[in-house]
């Protein structure tokens, strides 16, 4: 009989244990597809696992394109985006292995420097990252203060979605009060995973 009363037991407590919450599910982090935007280096080059959703962005791997010889942070090789006179600028994203979840706070972290020297595109500027649902960019997540440093350095981010989002895409962009539009660099490399966070 007290056999017969545990596996009753059993039973009834086996669909908490199966149904995890969706971000459990994904092993509680989001790992980008080469987060060190590893590939062979050349001048408009998209890395491995990654796309480009703005006009005209036409990243590049280093180090080598355009005389840049920055040494890597991580890995083989990184990835630099420039902005424009013109008010373009460049990106890459990717499509997520599982979605960010609306109203949940994300924490990731990301190397960044600025090459003091990039074929005239040689002012500083920022990272800015949006999330989306499609490869276009819907909501801006975060933003990093202005790079204007030649040495790598780890930024950390928190965010929170205000919908479901399976997509997330770097962009390089101005100086936070300047409304010209300028040509710098920002180079970046070692992306870590995406992981849930307590709201600050």
């Amino acid at each position: 009989m007290r056999d017969f009363l545990f596996t009753l037991i059993w039973i009834g407590l086996t669909p908490l244990v199966l149904a995890p919450s969706p971000f459990e599910q994904t092993g509680e982090k989001i790992v980008l597809r080469n987060p060190s935007f590893e590939d062979t280096p050349g001048p408009s080059k998209v890395p491995r696992g990654w796309i480009t959703v703005g006009m005209g962005s036409t990243p590049d791997i280093m180090p080598g394109a355009w005389g840049v010889q920055c040494l890597p942070q991580d890995g083989a090789s990184f990835v630099a985006l420039v902005t424009r006179h013109d008010g373009t600028v460049e990106d890459v994203g990717q499509r997520l292995p599982s979605p960010l979840m609306p109203n949940v706070c994300y924490t990731f972290s990301i190397y960044l420097a600025h090459s003091p020297r990039y074929v005239s595109h040689d002012l500083p500027v920022r990272l800015r990252v949006w999330g989306s649902d499609g490869p276009n960019k819907r909501q801006l997540l975060c933003s990093s203060e202005v790079i204007s440093h030649r040495e790598w350095r780890q930024y950390t981010f928190q965010f929170v979605p205000n919908h479901a989002m399976q997509y997330i895409i770097f962009e390089a962009y101005y100086t936070p009060g300047v409304f010209r539009p300028y040509r710098g660099n920002l180079l970046l490399d070692n992306c870590s995973p995406l992981e849930r966070c307590e709201r600050a």
